[in-house]
């Protein structure tokens, strides 16, 4: 009688060591941000803020503060110099050690990627089971937020962040309205891969992909308008 709660207490012990991972990994990838941001040319944030939509007559027009961080976002991963991101120049001219945290974070950075997903199951304390819709890959995503505040069938926009324990977002999630994929998302996908079948999407180039990125950022900021309640996970 006691084999099975020895299991149990096993994997308890074991989600409790992956979510206090996941948040020194977290803690560490803010500061690292911060870090980047700092790094970025004075230009990037107007000619990104334009692409995105929220860049006019030389304002950026926030509905909130979580729009900033996406803006930043897309910043470090797209706006290119010399053909490389900020998070790449930083690499070449930071030289870390390998296997240090910094240089596992950098490079789960440079593998990550911006798509739009379902959830199919909240996994109570520790994130949800997503349905990449580019893909039809199932991940599992560790984000105390998202198990707190999300729901079955919602759907998101956002960049992933692989590691080799766990998945997480690269700091905002956007809520995409009923109907909103079906109706815009998917056009853009067809516009960029000619398919809707993921096993035909080709690999986009760098421009492609910040163009694609761009347009679904665009549209799902648009589509949630000024009520738009973003899943950011502070922890």
């Amino acid at each position: 009688m006691k084999w099975p709660f020895s299991i149990r207490k096993k994997t308890q012990n074991s989600n409790q060591d992956l979510i206090e991972h996941y948040k020194q990994v977290r803690a560490f990838g803010r500061d690292l941000n911060l870090t980047l941001i700092k790094q970025l040319p004075k230009v990037a944030v107007p000619e990104c803020g334009k692409k995105l939509g929220i860049f006019k007559a030389g304002t950026l027009i926030l509905n909130n503060d979580d729009e900033i961080a996406i803006l930043y976002d897309y910043c470090l991963y797209h706006y290119r110099r010399g053909g490389k991101n900020t998070i790449e120049r930083y690499i070449d001219n930071s030289n870390p050690l390998p296997d240090s945290m910094q240089s596992t974070v950098l490079q789960a950075m440079l593998a990550s990627f911006y798509s739009i997903f379902r959830v199919i199951e909240i996994i109570p304390n520790q994130g949800a089971r997503i349905l990449d819709l580019l893909t039809n890959r199932e991940i599992t995503l560790t984000d105390i937020s998202l198990s707190e505040t999300g729901y079955l069938g919602l759907t998101i926009a956002g960049r992933i962040v692989p590691f080799a324990e766990f998945h997480m977002s690269s700091g905002t999630l956007i809520p995409l309205p009923d109907g909103v994929y079906e109706e815009k998302i998917t056009p853009i996908i067809k516009k960029f891969f000619k398919t809707d079948d993921p096993s035909q999407m080709a690999v986009l180039s760098a421009g492609q992909e910040a163009s694609f990125t761009a347009e679904i950022i665009r549209i799902s900021l648009h589509a949630g308008g000024e009520d738009n309640v973003f899943y950011t996970d502070m922890e």
